[in-house]
């Protein structure tokens, strides 16, 4: 078997980066561990709240940002938002279901229906929560605040 310049220079450069991933390997077990809390804050905290065989899931990223994650029987749909405030709610709807996040001023979340449906959410711990019946669609969503005032969020349907 001949051996010709490419090959040598192939069998040399695989020595060589192998080499170099061990010294790597070796130089991070020499490394001290590390004890700082900006480690500690770098984890993710969780919490999940369950509402009958459905559940709303909610965490905040390292960043700051807010994610929750509504699983029931026929799937799972998820969303984000930056931060939400005292009087904010996020939402995601799942092929049966809605549910979210509302912060501390929010004292109701209602779902508005296709065919003149109407359901209100579960609130509890800041997390809400609200089947959707088979025939129907959501169509808007209403926070109402502590001091009774509404804001409602139109849904645009898509097929």
């Amino acid at each position: 078997m001949r051996w010709n310049r490419g090959r040598s220079l192939a069998v040399g450069g695989l020595a060589a980066g192998t080499a170099a991933a061990l010294v790597a390997v070796l130089a991070g077990f020499s490394t001290a561990p590390v004890s700082d809390v900006r480690g500690a804050r770098a984890t993710l905290t969780s919490r999940a709240t369950s509402f009958g065989p459905a559940r709303v899931t909610v965490q905040v990223l390292p960043t700051g940002t807010i994610c929750y994650r509504v699983t029931e029987h026929t799937g799972t749909s998820r969303a984000c938002r930056s931060r939400v405030g005292a009087a904010e709610i996020g939402f995601t709807i799942s092929p049966s279901a809605i549910g979210g996040v509302a912060g501390n001023d929010v004292r109701a979340v209602i779902v508005k229906l296709t065919r003149r449906g109407t359901v209100w959410a579960t609130l509890r711990d800041g997390v809400f929560y609200a089947d959707v019946p088979m025939a129907y669609r959501v169509r808007t969503v209403v926070k109402v605040l502590r001091d009774g005032s509404r804001r409602a969020f139109p849904i645009t349907l898509s097929r």
